[in-house]
């Protein structure tokens, strides 16, 4: 069976851009085009990769690969990438950076057995739990001694304004669908005039805003997972992962055991096996019943300001999709004396970096 791979980076704006066809914005455009040649570092032997160019994308992952040689140890396949001019009759199955309505439409030209690509209620069930809402109400399921956190959907400005109050006025205000940070505030004190109309043109647009208390952030990881759409899921592993300004900038490659050491060093082991034991039980059945394919937690540490020690905060976002903590996992070095660090970077042209950690 072939499967047909493409890293659709614009996912989470054509989510939130709703059941439409969307242009993306240049940054994304270039992401898509500078590292589309990624899903060949976790795609099985005989898989194709779809690239918006060719020549780049093999020069690319040939550096992209001796530099995981050279710093993990680690050998890759050879890729095979197409352009989307061809149209692929062997291909048998899809899969794409994430599901949605944009990219469908863009691989209905490329493969000639459209019956692969998934339906709308499927795409209509991608977006509905891709809200940031579900991630609030599953949170509810995932707390145990040793956690906190709280998200509050709202409906209007008013209600917002309440919540945000109650947090003293140190809150984080969400759009319910975004990417990279773009649809996240910060409230320190006071209310300006430009965050007063960010607000309201989220809720004219999406109509909720998501209101959590700010945290005294520590440690940012996930965990990864695959759901198999029968209401069970099973774990791929921990991400330790770095943000600037909300956005990603790069991921620890090592393994599952020194990445487990790590957390340690704040919240106990067996705090975060109850909380991935959760994530693969029914619990977590409003996702793993419906959907099909790769997802990730987001979670943090935070240092309570009323008490001493760490509390793990295990679901600040769910991502419905491959993550670049999937990737961080298919090129987990294969000993533990052997790690680097991956990045995303943006000097003159965004790059796929694999460095010494």
């Amino acid at each position: 069976m072939t499967t047909l791979h493409i890293f659709n980076p614009e996912h989470d704006i054509s989510l939130a851009n709703g059941m439409r066809k969307v242009t993306p914005p240049h940054a994304a455009r270039q992401l898509r085009h500078d590292i589309g040649f990624i899903p060949a570092l976790w795609a099985r032997e005989g898989d194709v990769v779809l690239v918006e160019d060719y020549a780049y994308a093999c020069r690319s992952y040939d550096s992209v690969r001796k530099s995981v040689k050279r710093v993990l140890g680690l050998d890759t396949l050879e890729a095979r990438f197409v352009e989307s001019s061809v149209c692929c009759h062997e291909i048998s199955r899809v899969e794409p950076w994430g599901w949605d309505y944009s990219v469908r439409a863009s691989l209905e030209s490329v493969v000639s057995d459209k019956s692969i690509l998934p339906a709308d209620d499927v795409l209509f069930s991608v977006r509905s739990l891709s809200h940031r809402e579900t991630a609030a109400n599953l949170l509810k399921t995932l707390r145990f001694d040793g956690t906190t956190g709280v998200a509050i959907a709202c409906s209007t400005h008013d209600e917002a304004v309440a919540e945000i109050f109650k947090t003293g006025c140190h809150a984080v205000i969400k759009a319910p669908w975004s990417s990279s940070g773009r649809g996240v505030r910060f409230v320190n004190d006071s209310f300006s005039g430009q965050l007063t109309r960010w607000m309201t043109n989220v809720l004219a647009k999406q109509q909720k805003i998501m209101v959590e208390p700010q945290y005294r952030r520590v440690c940012d990881f996930g965990m990864e997972f695959y759901s198999h759409g029968d209401g069970s899921a099973s774990y791929c592993g921990l991400s330790l992962f770095s943000t600037t300004n909300g956005a990603y900038t790069g991921n620890l490659l090592a393994t599952e055991c020194r990445k487990r050491e790590i957390i340690s060093r704040y919240v106990s082991l067996n705090l975060i096996d109850k909380v991935r034991d959760k994530v693969c039980s029914l619990a977590f059945s409003p996702i793993t019943s419906s959907y099909t394919g790769p997802f990730g937690i987001d979670m943090m540490i935070v240092a309570p300001n009323d008490r001493n020690g760490y509390l793990l905060h295990p679901c600040v976002e769910i991502n419905l999709r491959r993550t670049m903590g999937h990737l961080a996992l298919s090129l987990t070095p294969l000993d533990d004396d052997i790690q680097g660090i991956m990045q995303v970077v943006f000097e003159d042209r965004f790059k796929l970096r694999i460095s010494r950690g």
